[in-house]
């Protein structure tokens, strides 16, 4: 058997011999010679995946020098041999390694004195493998012949030929070289300038084409499941960073987290998302020091096009997303608004305390525990008071208790309010405290030209934000504009496609607009999208109601307890069910509510409405209107109060709420545009 060697840059490698290559660096990596040289594995890693993507451009001192041991690009080689160091002790690795390893090996991969460029020699039972060019010669500058390279004879480039073939007469050698030298020069230079077109066309070509990403889950290299959050917020924070690059459509965070330890390969998962392009990487914490390893991957060849590593101090992470985001935007040729990019390079530090707090605070917000969330954002805003995302985290926290009737209106759109406020004064560039500015404008102050625009300003500056397009859509949708809501909704499901919530909120969108089918069959899906979560209950309710399936709606409702949001359309299903005792037992309770702590006025309202006992439904409603009850919002879209539309007063309370501050130069009208 003999031996050939290949330079994947002038010949291509077939995926099969790619693939042999990558899994022996794998099997090189795990070696005992590389054990706890993780240096020397990241080393060996970036020169083949170069190598492999046809990137041996790369691969010169200066530049893995600003790569891998993040020096500047013009720094100075001649004093800083790093890189020249760390090759040296590779290669003796690398001679280690194939000493331990069994002889039985497809492929070899060697790193010749003079160039930083693999060479892999494969095993083959033919004399004449493959044609060979020597690509490392052709790239790399003279040099002198350091010390540690050995005599200058040693073969430099990286292709190592080996035949059992009968030497060639030596007459008829000088006959050949002869040949050679008149014919073969030509031909190297036409071969070498027709490669060098096709690399580039190559490369051209597929940054082009890659504008929809998605950044799957990065993996914790601590060996520590307790530091799962920290890898998780750290996935987090580029998505919102990349999100901020008009020119790119990223995936949001809801559906790149379901990938989270899936064994999917990546053009599968690239599939599922409708995205060209995926980032992957790790990181590992340890002590104050953060080391992030990202690479970007071509979603259609399934070949990597970028890779970097990051080693920060704890207190700049946040900033090294930043970096993280605009090399890939760069490597993409994408163009950064001045605007972002000053955002991108935000030189704030954070301390080290604070963001862990934050992040631990991220992990109960993402489960869905608002209470235990705003402690740890409270905690980290008392580690660092101008901790600007905790502030918009805790001021959305506020938000959500408050819409979802768990806190008095006052107390939670007040909160939210002043929190989101300090967000945006201490980073203006954050596009989550804007919105939640926005949602407590409209809540709290009921100012919809206000709220509408910080919606504006936060779209503005990440164009790619799930969650600011579903609630701009709701504000559209409240306000009047279904259609403009469900271009809003419909841009959501597309960033979060695998997320049921995306598809909630439009479905609630189409049981506004009186299409109720549609809205049920949204609700089926989206319940198919993320099966190990609960179903969205109350849009369920609500659908049922609206279709006549009051049994199903009233089963619904009683899941959700004695929330006031809940009991209020509880109540409306058994009146419309014909079972007003246990109806009239719901505006009791509701009642006592109300005087505690003003909640459920608007629902007392729904009750009497279901009831058919509309002078009590309008007492209930200029109470709600009074209290600035958050139930008003729905005022003109709500299908439970259908039954009082035709009545004069309904106008008559539409255009009081209309003369609310603020709301008459917003637009809303008297009727529901539908």
């Amino acid at each position: 058997m003999s031996v050939a060697g290949v330079s994947p840059q002038n010949q291509r490698l077939t995926s099969d011999q790619e693939a042999i290559v990558r899994s022996h660096l794998e099997e090189l990596i795990r070696s005992r010679a590389f054990s706890g040289g993780k240096r020397a594995q990241d080393f060996l890693r970036l020169i083949v995946e170069h190598t492999l993507a046809g990137e041996t451009d790369s691969l010169r001192e200066r530049t893995i020098g600003a790569e891998m041991f993040n020096r500047p690009i013009d720094y100075d080689t001649a004093n800083d041999s790093v890189v020249r160091v760390k090759a040296t002790e590779l290669r003796k690795k690398l001679i280690q390694a194939y000493a331990e390893l069994e002889d039985s090996l497809k492929v070899r991969i060697e790193v010749p004195p003079g160039t930083y460029v693999p060479r892999f020699i494969f095993r083959t039972d033919k004399v004449t493998f493959a044609a060979s060019i020597d690509t490392a010669n052709a790239i790399q500058p003279p040099r002198q012949k350091a010390a540690s390279d050995g005599p200058s004879d040693k073969l430099e480039g990286p292709i190592a030929e080996r035949t059992t073939a009968t030497q060639i007469p030596a007459r008829r050698e000088s006959i050949y070289r002869k040949i050679g030298k008149t014919a073969i020069a030509p031909l190297i230079v036409v071969i070498f300038i027709f490669v060098g077109i096709r690399v580039w066309h190559n490369r051209t070509n597929t940054r082009a084409e890659i504008r929809s990403i998605a950044v799957l889950p990065f993996e914790n290299l601590s060996g520590d499941s307790k530091q799962e959050y920290f890898a998780d917020g750290m996935t987090e924070e580029l998505i919102a960073d990349l999100g901020q690059v008009s020119a790119l459509h990223v995936i949001s965070r809801t559906s790149a987290m379901t990938f989270k330890g899936s064994r999917k390969g990546l053009p599968e998962i690239a599939r599922e998302l409708s995205v060209d392009g995926v980032v992957e990487g790790s990181v590992l914490r340890d002590g104050s020091q953060v080391r992030i390893t990202a690479r970007l991957i071509d979603a259609k060849t399934d070949r990597p096009i970028w890779g970097e590593n990051f080693v920060r101090s704890s207190t700049d992470v946040l900033a090294s997303e930043g970096e993280l985001a605009q090399s890939i935007a760069n490597q993409l040729s994408l163009t950064i608004t001045p605007q972002t990019q000053a955002h991108l390079a935000r030189a704030a530090s954070i301390s080290m305390e604070a963001e862990d707090l934050y992040l631990q605070g991220m992990l109960n917000f993402h489960s869905g525990n608002c209470e235990n969330a705003m402690d740890y954002f409270e905690k980290a805003i008392q580690a660092d008071s101008k901790f600007a995302n905790a502030y918009a985290t805790l001021a959305n926290c506020y938000g959500l208790l408050g819409s979802g009737g768990w806190m008095p209106y006052a107390e939670a759109f007040s909160n939210e309010k002043s929190n989101a406020q300090l967000a945006v004064n201490y980073d203006d560039s954050l596009s989550e405290g804007h919105a939640q500015l926005a949602d407590a404008l409209f809540n709290a102050d009921w100012d919809l030209a206000g709220a509408a625009a910080e919606f504006h300003k936060a779209l503005t500056l990440n164009p790619n934000s799930a969650r600011v397009h579903e609630q701009y859509g709701d504000y559209l949708d409240l306000t009047g504009n279904p259609g403009a809501a469900i271009d809003e909704a419909r841009i959501a499901v597309k960033l979060d496609p695998l997320s049921g919530r995306a598809l909630s909120d439009l479905a609630y969108i189409y049981y506004f607009s009186r299409e109720y089918d549609q809205a049920l069959s949204l609700l089926k899906l989206a319940e198919s999208k993320e099966p190990n979560l609960h179903p969205d209950i109350f849009a369920y309710g609500d659908v049922y109601v609206e279709k006549g399936m009051y049994r199903e709606a009233i089963n619904e409702f009683l899941k959700l307890g004695d929330n006031p949001h809940a009991m209020g359309h509880l109540g409306n299903a058994y009146a419309r069910a014909g079972q007003a005792g246990p109806a009239r037992k719901i505006i009791a309770s509701l009642q006592e509510r109300a005087a505690k702590d003003q909640l459920g006025a608007y629902e007392i309202a729904l009750v009497y409405a279901g009831l058919g006992e509309k002078d009590e439904a309008f007492v209930w409603l200029q109470r709600a209107l009074e209290t600035r009850d958050r139930g008003m919002h729905f005022l003109q879209i709500d299908p439970p109060l259908d039954p009082l539309r035709s009545d004069p007063r309904f106008k008559q309370i539409l255009h009081r709420a209309a003369e609310r501050p603020n709301l008459q130069s917003a637009g809303v009208s008297a009727t529901p545009n539908r």
